[in-house]
């Protein structure tokens, strides 16, 4: 029998798109990390193994029941998760109302990330960086999620050569203290550990939102085996990105502090790669943004078709109805980027978090988790 190469695996790409949705420029800016991560000292490095846990949790149950269910859209998953009696009703419009935040949170920020650095590095318009993104992502869910999550994996390898570049080139500068910033106290002096780990969870939950691209491509994996591996190499992927992406951040704490301000640093990682001089790396950062949005944005608007796709069934061609709903929802993503970079992540991811204890979390972790041992 010939092997078939990892490279070419679907869970891979399954995980990619996991990757996809979570490395929007939210997280790609650095933004969530000085939100998240920088405040509270070299603990906060180690946070995003904990965060992980509680969403690669979420997404190996909720995944893995899509998969064994054949419930790729959401509103199916409920049904047959929680039933069809009040409580899945409930759920439904709950799920719809928690999407629906998603896209103007997790899809507002990845065009306010790519609107910000395009504006900045070469002057481009709101709307001039927005209009591609939405053209460019509903070209790629027009055929479903095989093209989804074989598209995200490639703009995986390239997102992760990329930071990984930033991240060791960084260091080769000689500009970050390490030595400093490991011996200054944390910004966040009162109940440092408490706190850190309340916001690891805060944003392990609201990244749980991510379940809802992942649970809409399910139906490439074959077998519970599978939905692990494409849960453990999103964990493993993720993890080193976000860890690297904060590490990067932390050694310039001393000398700058308001780099993890959003209010004074609205990119904190552009200013670091503005620092070193390259002009190239700056480069590298447009294209490692436009694939982070382009992943994130395509992700979305995938679980949106698959949610929505009977809502506009009078729609005959699949093509056409795809991306109807994908301009429609990239539409209201770009509305929730006029909300601006701090307000998104400060506050509507905070509260997407929340929501997601409730209704993702909690569920997946009892209900889902205990039907699946069934």
């Amino acid at each position: 029998m010939k092997k078939t190469s990892i490279f070419a695996t679907a869970y891979l790409g399954v995980a990619a798109v996991w990757l996809g949705g979570h490395f929007g420029p939210g997280f790609a800016t650095g933004a969530f990390s000085a939100q998240y991560y920088e405040k509270y000292g070299w603990i906060g490095l180690l946070m995003p193994l904990f965060a992980m846990l509680i969403t690669g949790g979420v997404m190996f149950y909720m995944v893995e029941f899509a998969r064994s269910h054949g419930t790729t859209n959401y509103r199916s998953f409920v049904q047959a998760a929680f039933g069809g009696d009040t409580f899945g009703k409930v759920m439904v419009v709950f799920y719809d109302i928690l999407f629906v935040g998603t896209v103007i949170g997790a899809g507002g920020l990845a065009v306010a990330g790519e609107a910000n650095i395009l504006g900045k590095v070469y002057g481009v318009s709101f709307w001039a960086a927005a209009v591609p993104t939405i053209i460019v992502a509903a070209l790629l869910c027009l055929y479903g999620s095989k093209l989804v999550a074989r598209s995200s994996k490639y703009m995986m390898y390239a997102i992760v050569i990329i930071v990984l570049l930033i991240f060791f080139l960084s260091i080769g500068s000689g500009k970050p203290d390490y030595a400093a910033a490991f011996a200054m106290p944390a910004i966040e002096q009162h109940n440092t550990l408490l706190n850190a780990i309340w916001k690891a969870i805060l944003y392990g939950c609201f990244q749980s939102t991510i379940a809802f691209n992942v649970m809409s491509v399910s139906d490439l994996l074959d077998s519970r085996e599978e939905t692990k591996k494409a849960v453990t190499i999103g964990y493993i992927v993720t993890v080193i990105l976000m860890i690297a992406i904060a590490a990067t951040l932390f050694g310039y704490l001393p000398s700058n502090p308001d780099i993890i301000n959003l209010g004074v640093t609205p990119v904190p990682m552009m200013t670091v790669i503005m620092g070193l001089g390259l002009p190239w790396l700056t480069i590298f950062f447009v294209i490692l943004m436009t694939f982070a949005v382009l992943t994130s944005a395509a992700g979305i608007a995938n679980a949106g078709c698959v949610r929505f796709d009977r809502l506009f069934s009078g729609i005959k061609n699949v093509q056409a109805r795809r991306a109807i709903i994908t301009a429609i929802l990239l539409l209201i993503a770009a509305f929730g980027a006029w909300l601006d970079m701090e307000r998104l992540t400060k506050t509507v991811t905070t509260y997407i978090g929340y929501a997601g204890i409730f209704g993702l979390v909690i569920p997946a972790f009892t209900i889902v988790r205990s039907k699946l041992k069934k």
